[in-house]
């Protein structure tokens, strides 16, 4: 059976005020046409919901058995409504974020601050982990975008869009160790601080080493960037990451010379091409922007 939605609610209003004319006055037609869409109503259902009687429209038995559902189905339409106006509103929502902990600082703090200011209702979930852990969760719906600096990343159902360059290099503190490089391969003499073969920094650099005929030995390999800054900070070697980063958390560690040939790298917004951003996932990208 397939029944109009309006023939419900014009049979909802009647059966509450068991009276056409204040039902008329409700919905804003006429009485014969409330009258019509009752007969039709009835004649798809196959049985009688009214009779009339001197106090007005009066509910059979198989009437008020009908009210009863449609009076809960129609209250539930109207929670949907407002919970669907609500999301639309952005006075709830959630919004789930990959990013890496380093780009996080850099690109994902400011942007939170301010969203949360305007929307403090919406959820916002910020997962931690390496790109390439990730990938998969997007493509699948888990998330519902992914930040990242460049990488040989390629993805047909992703779609990228570049949010700003950041400046990677090379840092240490002078109180340990002295800039006396001549050339990036002479990193090699002394004790560097780079992260895993599988993030994206790592594989930057060695895509951008490997184009010059150049390969860095490591003598410590880490998961995040902060643990890079940390240790070059504390003497530990030269490390490389985001230069911003390093001086920003910081102030004794200094960029090497040689820095300046280094390029820098861009950072994405990914998305999954097929699926449907929420309402406060739209609204989160523009602050990014």
């Amino acid at each position: 059976m397939n029944v109009n939605l309006e023939l419900y609610k014009t049979f909802y209003v009647v059966a509450k005020y068991k009276h056409m004319t204040k039902a008329s006055e409700e919905l804003h037609v006429s009485q014969p046409a409330i009258s019509q869409a009752i007969k039709k109503l009835e004649e798809e259902l196959g049985g009688v919901l009214f009779v009339r009687s001197n106090k007005g429209m009066e509910l059979t038995q198989e009437g008020e058995m009908f009210y009863s559902y449609v009076s809960g189905a129609l209250k539930l339409l109207n929670d949907a409504e407002n919970e669907f106006g609500s999301f639309k509103k952005l006075t709830k929502g959630e919004i789930k974020i990959w990013c890496s902990a380093s780009l996080t600082k850099l690109v994902l703090v400011q942007a939170l601050k301010l969203f949360h200011q305007d929307y403090p209702g919406i959820k916002i979930n910020v997962v931690n982990e390496l790109t390439s852990n990730l990938i998969s969760d997007l493509k699948l719906g888990k998330l519902d975008f992914v930040i990242f600096n460049e990488s040989d990343i390629k993805e047909a159902s992703l779609e990228l869009r570049k949010l700003k360059d950041l400046k990677m290099g090379f840092v240490y503190n002078p109180e340990y160790f002295e800039d006396k490089l001549v050339n990036i391969e002479d990193l090699n003499n002394y004790p560097l601080i780079l992260q895993k073969e599988a993030s994206n920094t790592r594989k930057f650099l060695d895509n951008l080493l490997l184009a010059k005929g150049i390969r860095l030995v490591p003598k410590m390999e880490v998961v995040s960037q902060d643990l890079i800054m940390e240790f070059a900070n504390i003497g530990l070697g030269f490390g490389f990451g985001f230069v911003d980063l390093a001086k920003k958390k910081y102030k004794n560690l200094q960029e090497i010379d040689l820095n300046k040939e280094l390029p820098s790298t861009s950072v994405y917004l990914g998305l999954n091409k097929d699926m449907t951003l929420s309402f406060a996932s739209k609204m989160f990208i523009k602050y990014l922007k």
